[in-house]
């Protein structure tokens, strides 16, 4: 892998971090991969359902429903919206 590469994958983790934060209105220092969208933020499946919304129109990245019924954390969010 070349460091334009890393660099590039690093930017978009850390863009798609600041869009979460906004959408969540959270400070991004409260938000790690491990963190649970239901049990640590509180979110329920409508919150969920306009978080991803949120970061698929600000991000122009669209998942599947399946996909999206997958997400139990901001890991997931990553693996999704990062590949």
């Amino acid at each position: 892998m070349t460091s334009f590469s890393t660099e590039a994958n690093v930017a978009r983790s850390a863009s798609l971090m600041h869009n979460l934060s906004s959408e969540l209105r959270l400070p991004g220092h409260r938000l790690h991969g491990f963190t649970r969208l239901r049990e640590d933020l509180f979110l329920d499946t409508t919150d969920i359902k306009l978080l991803v919304a949120g970061l698929e129109s600000k991000l122009e990245y669209y998942l599947t429903e399946e996909e999206a019924a997958q997400i139990e954390t901001v890991g997931d969010l990553q693996h999704f919206f990062l590949r």
